[in-house]
């Protein structure tokens, strides 16, 4: 017995020997090849995924993302080829572009705070004149938003993008030599239409990153804007204070004029290098453009890798509505709306269209005259010195009040040199937020810093009233420009999160478009009201300030807590 079970076990053990080396002798086989023919052959091709029965579509799915070396013979939807792709060199240049861009706008809208005080002699502007220039590029941006988000839905981001940019810097050039204000206006209307175009960035760049990194990379958008914001006084405090007169018979030319063409150059510049990147993967894939989606997203993948590998994915799940171009562009643009407004989407277009327009009046009503106020105060502290003189700001304001019988004895075009300075001072002052929110905003979510940066800036703009110093007004505009600036770009970033791709150009450009209607107002109320009736202007930058606020509180959850 002890015999036969001894013969068995040794039968058993060389059978199972046997049949290890089977086994071992084929993979070994197999693996030498593998290595032989790694230099001959892409790795992505060694790597076909083919699917079991007896594993499930999700197993196989997950197992072809999280292996996203090997080619993924199965169609995935857009959000998790994104992943794949991975965040990289592309992502930040895109947003270098993007960004120089979105600086560049912030130089156009804002140079005209500089424009009014330097050219007010030139145009014989009154406080009514310069509301309205002020409220000039408001007005273009009002019709351009109208149209340039449904350019963006159905012509495509980038084309909208260097479309309105370039038409942004070439009116701006031409505005540098206009002789007569109707014509200055009407270049700021034109240059007001081509800024437009900025809430297409955020569309177009938040196309490009995976869910779980969308907000925190809009946020950085802000950051760019700052820069806009402090490189301006320094281009103004150059170019500007700058004494040379070219006349040639009706034609003048001065440093304000100079002045204007630095400032449109941006615009034209990086608007040829966006032309060199490639169209939005989400606008393509909602028109039903595979292919240019795939080669969209191989462009990215290799440039993020610095590799020539193929792309993994070979196919991507077409989304349920295919995105498709009327053929009157009026019917088109009228249909895109009508289908926004009719959709599920509707309640939370209305509240962001109201929250833009609060917003945007408010910021403009100060931003756009911080230049003007500062030298107004500065003109007082330097004709009433001491500590008896010390007044609030609405009556150091109406002092300075200048009639149109009065333009040619009291026109004085000079720019104090302090205004520059302050100018920058606020400039610098915005950085703090700029780099705080993007950090934080994953963790603490967007909603939260809108909700702090519309009440505090609404708090900042109350508090303009009781000012009596130029250093007191410097530390407030500080804080008022730095929350309400923050708060209208994470206006953006959560709208872009809120609507899906079909409806994304549009719902952003018919909010951003009711923003410029309530910039509009803003400036006009400022230049009625400044001169006799200060208080005005900041209780109503100061409502509109609170009521954004509250009805952020109401928006609809956004980020990596809502998708869970």
């Amino acid at each position: 017995m002890n015999i036969e079970l001894i013969i068995l076990v040794r039968n058993v053990g060389c059978r199972v020997v046997i049949l290890c080396v089977l086994l071992i002798m084929p993979a070994k086989c197999v693996l030498n090849m593998m290595e032989m023919n790694n230099s001959k052959e892409d790795v992505h091709s060694r790597c076909l995924i083919s699917t079991q029965p007896e594993h499930s579509d999700k197993d196989i799915k997950n197992f072809e993302i999280a292996n996203s070396k090997c080619l993924i013979t199965k169609s995935i939807n857009l959000d998790q080829a994104i992943e794949i792709v991975g965040f990289g060199n592309f992502h930040y240049y895109i947003l270098f572009i993007c960004g120089s861009l979105f600086a560049a706008v912030s130089i156009s809208v804002t140079s005209v705070s500089f424009i009014i005080p330097s050219a007010q002699c030139d145009f014989q502007m009154t406080s009514v004149h310069k509301g309205i220039l002020n409220g000039a590029s408001m007005i273009g941006m009002f019709f351009g938003c109208f149209i340039t988000g449904y350019m963006a839905d159905s012509k495509g981001r980038k084309y909208t993008l260097i479309v309105c940019m370039m038409i942004d810097g070439i009116f701006n050039i031409i505005s540098s030599v206009s002789q007569i204000y109707p014509i200055l206006i009407f270049c700021k209307l034109m240059s007001g239409f081509g800024v437009s175009g900025v809430t297409v960035f955020y569309s177009y760049l938040g196309e490009f990153v995976s869910t779980k990194n969308r907000e925190k990379f809009l946020c950085w958008m802000e950051l760019f804007w700052t820069f806009g914001v402090i490189l301006l006084p320094c281009i103004a405090w150059l170019v500007i204070p700058q004494t040379f007169r070219i006349e040639y018979g009706f034609f003048l030319f001065r440093s304000w004029n100079l002045f204007v063409i630095i400032c449109a150059l941006p615009s034209i510049i990086f608007s040829c290098l966006l032309a060199k990147l490639p169209e939005s993967p989400k606008f393509l894939l909602a028109k039903g453009k595979h292919d240019e989606t795939i080669d969209c997203l191989k462009f990215v993948y290799r440039w993020n890798n610095k590799t020539n590998d193929n792309f993994p994915v070979t196919s991507l799940t077409l989304p349920d509505y295919i995105y498709e171009q009327s053929n009157s562009f009026f019917n088109g643009l009228y249909n895109s709306i009508l289908e926004l407004f009719t959709s599920k989407f509707k309640v939370v277009a209305i509240m962001t269209c109201v929250i833009q327009f609060c917003c945007t009046a408010s910021f403009y009503m100060m931003v756009l005259w911080f230049p003007e106020l500062m030298n107004r105060f500065r003109w007082y502290e330097t004709l009433y010195s001491g500590p008896k003189n010390m007044t609030n700001m609405c009556e150091i304001v109406s002092l300075f009040k200048i009639e149109p019988e009065e333009i040619d004895l009291k026109c004085n075009d000079e720019i104090n040199q302090s205004v520059y300075e302050n100018i920058l001072i606020i400039g610098i002052a915005c950085i703090p937020t700029s780099i705080i929110v993007p950090l934080l905003v994953n963790k603490f979510g967007i909603k939260l810093f809108l909700v702090l940066s519309f009440f505090g800036s609404g708090l900042s703009s109350a508090c303009l009233y009781f000012i009596t110093s130029s250093f007191e007004n410097i530390v407030l505009s500080s804080v008022f420009e730095a929350l309400s600036s923050l708060g209208i770009g994470l206006v953006f970033c959560i709208s872009v999160e809120l609507f899906p791709t079909e409806y994304r150009g549009v719902a952003v450009s018919i909010g951003s478009m009711f923003g410029k209607v309530g910039a509009v107002i803003g400036n006009i109320i400022v230049g009625v009201f400044i001169d006799a009736h200060c208080m005005v202007p900041i209780l109503v930058s100061c409502s509109f300030l609170i009521i954004a606020g509250l009805l952020v509180l109401t928006l609809p959850r956004t980020g990596r807590t809502a998708i869970q």
